[in-house]
């Protein structure tokens, strides 16, 4: 009886999902803190408490892992009036808002700012990550890619010769604000960079 009194006692083993969620969180904190060279698998085991050979029944390599951290981060949600200009400002300031601040890192307000740069220049010598990541932005910008499809149907904007540059163009300035410069970008910035955009692609 006592034996079976200590096993209902003794504390249960996490749900899978509860397992894999932690790893992931505890991924991205590690690559927020310490860069892709600072992320070992060895930390992520202590820091998830759980054990390599748990991580590597998920994932095979770090870079899987990586690519899976950053895929749990969620979908950018934002509000759609139906008007270009405003629903494209209200993706890219909630886009900043992601950036800035990560969600489900144990509630912690954690700033992506510094580690996507340094992620990217690192993924140079790791060309499978490299290849992730720019599906994962191509991913996380698809709802771009609706606005401005929408946009164009409604006639509110001349079909651009390029669709992805149109992006591009909107996204640099954006991003060159973001991660060389303060790390904020103000809703009227936005507004004002996306408005010259849309009005020089309907001049054209």
């Amino acid at each position: 009886m006592a034996d079976s009194n200590a096993m209902r006692l003794r504390p249960g083993r996490r749900r899978s999902p509860d397992v894999e969620r932690a790893i992931l969180d505890h991924t991205m904190m590690i690559l927020i803190q310490r860069g892709f060279q600072g992320l070992t698998l060895d930390r992520v085991a202590a820091d998830a408490s759980v054990s390599k050979a748990t991580i590597y029944r998920r994932w095979s390599s770090k870079e899987e892992l990586v690519i899976a951290a950053l895929g749990a981060i969620p979908p950018i949600e934002h509000a759609r009036v139906g008007n270009v200009v405003d629903d494209l400002t209200s993706f890219i300031q909630t886009f900043v808002d992601l950036v800035n601040n990560v969600p489900g890192q144990r509630q912690v307000q954690t700033r992506m700012v510094t580690m996507l740069p340094s992620l990217f220049a690192q993924s140079a010598d790791h060309p499978e990550l490299m290849d992730a990541l720019h599906a994962y932005i191509a991913q996380r910008q698809e709802p771009m890619r609706r606005i401005l499809v929408e946009a164009i149907e409604r006639g509110e904007l001349k079909q651009p010769d390029d669709i992805e540059l149109v992006i591009d163009a909107i996204m640099g300035p954006v991003v060159l604000r973001l991660f060389l410069g303060d790390g904020e970008i103000g809703e009227a910035t936005t507004r004002a960079i996306i408005r010259l955009i849309i009005d020089g692609i309907n001049a054209s």
